[in-house]
């Protein structure tokens, strides 16, 4: 399946509505986007996913800082 946002055939299933057909959500193995098929089609569509937050694949081996996690704020 192709992804949407890096427009690579690395997506597959990964969780599927208990209501047979309801809905699925899929995940790419490459950028590690995930969406449901009950998305829009500005999220679903790549050629409708808005250019901004479309990911080049040859940058994905790239990005190898994540952002540290805050810590939880005392109540």
């Amino acid at each position: 399946m192709k992804c949407p946002r890096c427009d690579q055939h690395k997506a597959e299933t990964v969780a599927k509505s208990p209501v047979e057909g309801a809905w699925e959500v899929y995940q790419c193995n490459l950028c590690f986007f995930t969406w449901r098929s009950c998305e829009p089609e500005s999220i679903v569509n790549g050629e409708k996913y808005k250019k901004s937050f479309k990911v080049n694949p040859a940058d994905v081996p790239l990005a190898t800082k994540v952002p540290e996690v805050p810590p939880r704020l005392e109540e």
